[in-house]
């Protein structure tokens, strides 16, 4: 189903969710280079951006084959949002401004940002339309939750916001109080498409081709966006493109592997990079035979050569089906 924001036409295929300290540059592109319509950068700290902007302007980076560049920014005050989009859009190259009002983490909530603004629907419209007019013509879109609680509110807010001058909504069907538990509601993501006349992406919970196809014919929404789905496996982008659940052999997901670690390094810098890929290659080796082992040993190393030595001799006890499963590799210590 195709649809428009702003100039920019999207053609209904899955989304990438901004994931906080995981939606880097690197991972936007593997998952784009595998199936995934659109990827929108980690979440960025208005804050921040304002006070730093060579340091947090490297979370806007664009990924290489990324068409369309959506920043993702969280903050409470309308006024320094609107200085942070016009640095994201000046600076960092943002041809889509996305405002967080989602995110449920107790350290963003405490700076009234996040999920914080379903709240406060008055306050969420300011926000939309001081950064609206700040970064026009470039489109503002809004990315909201279920509600704050039980009294779930999503239709309120993203009348609010569409008004102000919202181009697009993405909704998580969970409240802030569910967390990333229980079931996403595919009622309040059909209800809020039903309400709003700018496109609706309809989040959470999607893991599977048949939990997409769900959720588009449940709530009508004009393409689905994956989170945690995502993690060490951005072949579900892929799968969902072509309606077949689909795995990679051994020899494809480690060489995904090897060029998410490059890209990484490339990135951040051998130092950093090394210490924020142990979580991502804990994802991408779940449920592998023995590779509970595995992943405690890339836990202890700090060079991409050694890694990249553990991860080649894993790779040839696998092929040789030498690796011994045990109850661990399936463990939830990476989640």
């Amino acid at each position: 189903m195709a649809f428009q924001i702003g100039t920019f036409s999207f053609d209904g295929a899955p989304w990438l969710a901004p994931l906080a300290a995981v939606s880097s540059a690197p991972f936007r592109q593997i998952c784009l280079e595998h199936g995934c319509g659109q990827a929108v950068t980690e979440m960025v700290s208005c804050e921040s951006l304002v006070r730093n902007i060579e340091k947090t302007a490297h979370r806007m980076t664009r990924a290489s084959g990324e068409r369309v560049l959506i920043v993702q920014l969280f903050g409470s005050n309308p006024q320094t949002m609107a200085k942070a989009a016009q640095i994201a859009v000046e600076r960092g190259g943002a041809d889509i401004v996305d405002i967080n009002m989602g995110c449920p983490v107790r350290k963003v909530l405490g700076t009234g940002s996040g999920a914080a603004l379903l709240r406060d629907p008055v306050l969420a419209a300011l926000i939309v339309r001081s950064v609206a007019d700040a970064v026009s013509p470039v489109p503002v879109t809004v990315k909201i939750r279920a509600g704050w609680d039980a009294e779930v509110n999503a239709v309120q807010i993203a009348n609010a916001v569409v008004e102000a001058g919202a181009k697009c909504i993405a909704v998580h069907g969970r409240t802030k109080e569910q967390f990333h538990k229980g079931s996403a509601s595919l009622d309040v993501i059909a209800a809020v498409k039903e309400a709003v006349n700018v496109p609706v992406i309809g989040n959470g919970g999607v893991r599977s081709v048949a939990d997409a196809r769900t959720m588009l014919a449940a709530t009508n929404c004009d393409a689905v966006m994956i989170g945690r789905g995502s993690l060490g496996n951005p072949w579900i982008f892929s799968s969902i493109a072509g309606g077949i659940d689909d795995m990679p052999s051994l020899s494809e997901r480690f060489n995904t592997i090897r060029q998410h670690l490059g890209l990484h390094v490339q990135y951040a810098g051998q130092l950093v990079a090394v210490r924020e890929m142990r979580k991502q290659l804990g994802w991408y080796l779940k449920g592998l035979p023995a590779s509970a082992m595995v992943r405690e040993q890339l836990q202890m190393l700090h060079t991409e050569n050694d890694m990249l030595d553990v991860l080649a001799k894993y790779e040839d006890l696998l092929v040789r089906g030498e690796a011994k499963p045990s109850v661990m590799d399936f463990s939830a210590g990476i989640d």
